[in-house]
Order: structure tokens, then sequence, then C-alpha cells
């Protein structure tokens, strides 16, 4: 009776541990949204002078900075908050490791995921993510929050090319420019196109321009879906985190406009996450099919299978894959194939 008891209050644990997970998600999101860590970090060190800073209510504030001090993001002494120590690398916004973007983006999307309901019943979105890009507040912080999240992989992807020959590379769906960034640095004679809707051109430009090989890259507005790559202009074409927006036909179409712009011999360069056969793991892949069924109806995350079939069908050989940022906690795959 007793182990009944003992497993079923550790089941009714795990239950609960994710039914109240976005408790904890949305109070930090919610700070960072008001950017109260880094209001923290220039002195604004108490619920009150916070709330007259930002306008907000005296109160609430004191309850949301204890709840992320519960949380242990905030130390509190007092009546007086002080960022903890992951709070100062990576949430306060001068920080070179600052991550806020991403965690932004993530709030920007809480309004999606309220509408899963619905688009379980009618497999659509409620809004797709190309209405949402054209949200000009949103472009911003979604494009930043893609930079967040590329930092370790592009490092890891550029350094497992072997560039050293690679005179001309496409970058298609550049987002931030991260990976062409990370190409540029393993060999800054190589030329990069950036490749993406003008209006996220028009962000990636600002966050390139400081960057010690800005000559390097070239941008190319176009829609990937509609417009073409160019032919034989490359030695490498990427196609990174693209594939998982798209479905089948459209993700052939990608393949077979990459294949056409790059030199013989060049290679396609696939980077993306992928599930297993069974589609049930990793669960973050799972999760993200999910997270996609929400915001594009049509996107989804593939398997090695799928991928190596798609780059067979549409002449490329040789192919291969890597495994990207292991040590990270969501590791990716480049699938690579040859013209």
């Amino acid at each position: 009776m007793t182990t009944m008891r003992t497993n079923l209050a550790d089941d009714h644990n795990k239950l609960l541990e994710v039914v109240l997970a976005y408790r904890s998600s949305k109070c930090l999101m919610v700070a960072l949204h008001y950017d109260l860590f880094t209001w923290i970090a220039r002195g604004c060190a108490t619920a009150e002078t916070l709330a007259r800073r930002l306008q907000l209510d005296r109160r609430a504030v004191g309850l949301l900075l204890d709840a992320n001090a519960a949380l242990g993001f905030l130390v509190k002494r007092g009546n007086r908050y002080a960022n903890a120590r992951l709070a100062k690398r990576l949430l306060v916004s001068s920080s070179p490791e600052y991550r806020g973007s991403n965690l932004k983006y993530q709030e920007a999307t809480w309004d999606a995921w309220s509408a899963l309901k619905g688009v379980v019943k009618s497999g659509r979105p409620r809004i797709s993510l190309l209405e949402w890009i054209h949200k000009d507040a949103f472009t911003a912080d979604y494009i930043k929050a893609m930079g967040d999240v590329a930092r370790l992989p592009a490092r890891d992807l550029a350094g497992r090319l072997g560039l050293g020959r690679v005179g001309r590379t496409l970058d298609v769906g550049c987002g931030p420019g991260v990976y062409s960034a990370a190409m540029v640095e393993r060999n800054p004679r190589l030329e990069a196109v950036l490749l993406d809707l003008p209006r996220t051109l028009k962000v990636t430009r600002g966050l390139l321009k400081r960057h010690r090989h800005a000559d390097r890259f070239r941008y190319r507005p176009a829609n990937f879906l509609t417009d073409s790559f160019g032919e034989g202009e490359f030695d490498l074409a990427l196609i990174s985190n693209v594939t998982h927006c798209e479905d089948r036909k459209n993700n052939l179409k990608l393949v077979e406009k990459a294949h056409r712009a790059l030199r013989p011999g060049g290679r396609l360069v696939i980077h993306d996450y992928v599930s297993d056969p069974g589609l049930t793991s990793p669960r973050f892949s799972a999760m993200l099919a999910v997270h996609l069924l929400v915001f594009t109806g049509r996107g989804n995350v593939y398997t090695l299978k799928e991928y190596a079939g798609w780059l067979r069908e549409k002449g490329f050989r040789d192919i291969s894959h890597e495994r990207i940022a292991v040590d990270s906690l969501y590791p990716s795959t480049a699938i690579i194939g040859h013209k």
C-alpha cells in the first residue's frame, strides 16, 4: 500500500510539474518584457523604484520580482533586489552573452500557443508565421532571437565544413546572418551571399554592419519559395532552420533550386533539428513539431531518411550527415549532399 501511495504521489508530481511549468515561464518572460533585470543592473533595485520608472503597479511588480527570486534569477535582501549570476550573464541587455531576445520571442509566441485547441480542430494556425513576420516589432525580436539560438551551432557547423577552398556561399533564409558570419570568420576570403525577405535583411544589415568582415557580405532580397537562387554561382549553399517551416513540396523546391545554384562539385548543407523514425524523440523535436503546427500549419520536424530522400531525388550524391552542437541541450544535424 505504501509503495502504491508513493507511486501515485510521484505520478501526480510529474503531472503537476508539466502542467504548472507555464507559471515559471511566464514570470520570467514578463520580467524580460519589461527589462527588469537590465533596470536592476542600472540601480533600480526596489519594486517601488521600478514601478515608478516603468509606470507599472507597485504591488504587481513586487510579486513578479519575488517570483523571479524564487526561481533563482534574482537575490532579495530586505526590499532590494539584485541579479543572480545567471541573470547578470544572460538577462541583462548590456552583457555580451545576453540571451533575452530569444526569450522575448518566446513571450511573443505565447498567443499562438494559446490557440492550440482551435488549431488541433482546424489544422490551421490562427495567424501564419508570415503574418507575424510582417509585424515590425515581431520581425526584429524574431531575427535577434534566431541569432541567440544560432551562435553555438553556427561556430560548430562552420568548423566542420572545411571551408578553405570555398569561394562563394549562399545562405538561404539567412535571418540574422550568424551562419554566414561564422563561415566568413573561418575563411575571410569567402564571399557570403545572404538571401531573405527585404524586411528581414533590414534587420540583418543592422546586426552585421560592425562585423570585422562586413565587406564580405552581399545581401540579396528575395522570397526563397518563389524567387530563383541563381545558376552555377556558388560553392556551398546553406539552408539552415528553414526546412522545418515548410512542407515536403516546398522543401523539394528549395533543394532543386539549390542544386541549380551550385557549381559542379558544390555542396548543399541543410541544417536543422531532426526526429527519430518514431517521431517521439528527441522530446524537443516533438514539441517543436507542435510549435510549427500553431505557427505554420504546414511545417514539421523531419527524419534523416526524409532529408536524404529529397537530396537524392533532386540529383545530389555522396549524402552524409553530422551532429552539430552535441553538448548543447538541443543538438541539431547537418545533412550534406554534393552536386
